[in-house]
């Protein structure tokens, strides 16, 4: 039976999704290659073991083995390994860049320009944003990345085994946009809208000019938000109306934070299962916000990497990095 998968990857304070569609092709929407736990995650899985940090950091799961930390440091993973481990060689036939913060594009200088994975299609907001190398002096971002986005949003790709420089499609979709390939994939662009990217260039704030779509398969979908906040939630709400919003799982849109939670919009959603990617957010987490709406919730920070699979006749199967059964969802009758 045919099936999409989405893999929520764990990367840390960052997103990264790869979706295997029911065509063949394989999807994958930003990139982070954090390897490394920031300190407030360190806090938040401390205080969810009711340990200090301290504590957290040398303690052992049990006696002579690694400490907490160790332990969830090790569900991290890195964008690419996870690629040659469950997709080698095969081209990405559409990249999606949600929005140009740098905590979705830090790897894209390794996966595509260093290790030249192939691709096709390359999805990227028609926005102003710019960034000089003295904004990277103090901070965790490469500024290598930057300047592979600037190429890759040119269309312009590293140079192949015989010199000749590659090349790709590159696509600046609005809401409702329709083409052929990413309506035959299921796909629907909810934002952002033209009104929206213009307002993020004003302000220099760009989650709100954040792809959203709904990514529909066997009766099921799947809305994947990016950063947006209220005023894309709000944007959406009075151009679509709710109806459309309705979904089965949402991936929680800014990490999970409560900047990324507008009751209404989610309201609408009412997704059976929320994911959230997280890091760096205990003090702004909108879980208990979404478990009022949801029957389930789920963090790669505590689960490591989720996989979502979606079969055929609607059936749901949510695990976790170790191929726990995470959530369910029955197939659809008729």
């Amino acid at each position: 039976m045919e099936s999409l998968v989405a893999h929520f990857l764990n990367v840390g304070h960052g997103d990264c999704t790869f979706i295997e569609l029911p065509s063949g092709r394989l999807m994958m929407i930003d990139v982070n290659n954090s390897k490394s736990l920031p300190d407030t995650d360190k806090l938040a899985l401390a205080a969810a073991k009711g340990m200090t940090v301290r504590e957290f950091a040398g303690a052992g799961l049990r006696m002579g083995s690694r400490s907490w930390q160790q332990y969830y440091e090790s569900l991290l993973v890195d964008p690419y390994d996870y690629y040659q481990a469950n997709f080698r060689s095969r081209s990405i036939f559409r990249y999606l860049q949600t929005h140009p913060d740098m905590d979705h594009m830090s790897g894209l200088h390794r996966f595509f320009w260093l290790e030249k994975v192939p691709l096709v299609n390359f999805w990227d907001v028609p926005h102003s944003k710019e960034l000089d190398e003295d904004s990277f002096s103090h901070g965790p971002y490469n500024y290598q990345d930057w300047l592979t986005y600037l190429q890759l949003r040119k269309g312009r790709g590293p140079k192949g085994s015989d010199g000749t420089p590659t090349s790709h499609y590159v696509i600046k979709n609005t809401r409702l946009d329709t083409g052929q390939f990413w309506t035959d994939d299921g796909i629907q662009v909810f934002s952002p809208t033209p009104e929206l990217i213009a307002g993020c260039d004003d302000t220099e704030e760009f989650n709100d000019c954040s792809y959203v779509i709904k990514l529909s398969y066997g009766g099921r979908s799947i809305i994947l938000p990016g950063d947006a906040e209220e005023p894309a939630w709000k944007s959406m709400l009075s151009g679509l109306g709710p109806g459309p919003l309705a979904c089965d799982i949402l991936k929680a849109a800014h990490h999970g934070r409560d900047s990324g939670f507008y009751q209404p919009a989610v309201e609408a959603m009412s997704p059976k299962i929320v994911i959230c990617s997280v890091g760096e957010k205990p003090d702004t987490d909108a879980t208990d916000d979404y478990n009022r709406i949801a029957d389930k919730v789920l963090s790669t920070r505590y689960n490591g990497t989720i996989q979502v699979k979606i079969w055929a006749d609607g059936e749901v199967w949510v695990d976790g990095h170790d191929g726990d059964r995470l959530a369910t969802l029955p197939p659809l009758k008729g």
